[in-house]
Order: structure tokens, then sequence, then C-alpha cells
């Protein structure tokens, strides 16, 4: 039998994973993660979460996608990315706090405009100062 805190909720998968809500809810909806639906919520086993994260992609899914799918991978200067679906993802680290980061999120849904051309403002202004 599962002890209650080895199921997570979405929330709960989110955290353990350091990820936002929005990133989880993705993985999920695109059955990377092993979930199920309870009703109208979702629901992990941590050890299927752990086991998830612990796998390595076979070599044949490795030449598909260009690299470890899922994976974040450093390039030859350094920097981080992931590739998803064939498709690679780049890591950028911003210099901001998560305050600063969550009220440049709450700034581009008042005014209903991207949050990338927030945060390119953002940016240009720090590079000023």
């Amino acid at each position: 039998m599962v002890s209650r805190d080895e199921v997570l909720t979405l929330e709960e998968l989110a955290a353990y994973l350091k990820v936002s809500e929005t990133t989880a809810y993705s993985l999920v909806r695109s059955g990377d993660i092993p979930g199920r639906k309870v009703g109208r919520e979702w629901r992990f086993l941590r050890v299927r979460v752990e086991n998830w994260l612990m796998q390595t992609g076979t070599e044949d899914d490795m030449e598909k996608s260009g690299g470890m799918n899922g994976l974040v991978q450093r390039d030859e200067w350094g920097g981080e990315f992931t590739v998803e679906n064939g498709q690679e993802k780049v890591a950028l680290w911003l210099p901001m706090t998560l305050e600063d980061k969550n009220a440049q999120i709450e700034k581009a849904q008042r005014e209903g405009v991207n949050v990338s051309d927030v945060v390119a403002d953002y940016l240009r202004e720090w590079v000023k100062s």
C-alpha cells in the first residue's frame, strides 16, 4: 500500500521537480510524466516520477531527437539546453530575482502582452543601469 505522502498532486509535482506548474502540466499533457487523473485532478506516484527522472533515452531515440530527449545538457560554451521532440530549447539565466520574475509575468498578464516582450524590455533597462 502506498502511503499518502508518496502520491503527489500537480502542485506538489511541480515543487518536487522545481519547475512551474505550467511546465509540470505541459509535461503531463505531453505524456512524458506518468500520472493518472482521479476525478478532475492529476495524481502521481513519487516512485514513478523518480524512475522517469532517471530514464535515459535509447540510442535510437537520441538519434531521432538529436540528443537525450528532455535531459539538460551543456554545449561547448557551457550553455544549457534540452532537446524536446527533436527541437533544441535553450535555457536562459536572467539577472532577476524570483520576485522580479513574478512581477514581470503579472505585468504581461495585466497588459495582455507576451511575457518575452516584457522581459526583453526589463533586460534592456537592466543593461542601461
